[in-house]
C-alpha cells in the first residue's frame, strides 16, 4: 500500500509540475505579446489583438521560449523582422530618448517662465506714492461719515 500511495504522489508532482510550468509559459507570452505592437490594428498589443498575425507572433513567441531564449533576444528577434515600431514602448536611447524627456522638459521650462513672469510683474505692480490727505478733504470725509 504504501508504495501504490508513493506512486501517485509521484505520479501527481510530476502533473502538477507540467501544468505549472504551462501557466508559467503562457504567462510570459502574455508579458512579452504585451510589449509588442500589432503589425494590423496598430493600436492594440499583440496580447490583445485576435489578428492572424498576432495569433501568430503569440505562437512564435512560445515557440522561442521553449527554445530557451529570453526575453530581450525574442523582442530584437521581433524588431529585427519588422523594425523599432514594433515595440510599444521603444528604447530609451538615441532620438528615442530625447522623445521620452520631451514632455517633462517641457513641464519644467513652463513653469519657469511662468515663475518668471510672475516675478517681473509682482516687481512692476508697486503701491503708487501716497500724500496725506489736505484738511478740506479730510472734513469733508469727517462730513460725509456724519451724514451717514
Amino acid at each position: 500500500m504504501n508504495i501504490k500511495s508513493l506512486y501517485f504522489f509521484l505520479i501527481g508532482i510530476a502533473c502538477f509540475g507540467s501544468v505549472s510550468s504551462g501557466v508559467d509559459l503562457d504567462n510570459r507570452v502574455r508579458e512579452i505579446a504585451h510589449q509588442l505592437r500589432c503589425p494590423t490594428c496598430q493600436a492594440m498589443s499583440v496580447k490583445e489583438s485576435d489578428a492572424g498575425i498576432s495569433l501568430n507572433m503569440k505562437q512564435r513567441i512560445r515557440e522561442l521560449l521553449e527554445e530557451g531564449k529570453s526575453e530581450e533576444e525574442i523582442l530584437r528577434f521581433f524588431v529585427d523582422r519588422y523594425g523599432e515600431w514594433i515595440l510599444r514602448s521603444p528604447k530609451k536611447e538615441g532620438f528615442s530618448l530625447l522623445l521620452w524627456t520631451m514632455p517633462g522638459l517641457i513641464i519644467v521650462i513652463t513653469v519657469l517662465l511662468l515663475f518668471q513672469y510672475l516675478r517681473k510683474k509682482s516687481r512692476m505692480t508697486t503701491i503708487p506714492d501716497t500724500r496725506p490727505l489736505s484738511e478740506d478733504e479730510q472734513r469733508q470725509i469727517e462730513k460725509d461719515l456724519k451724514r451717514l
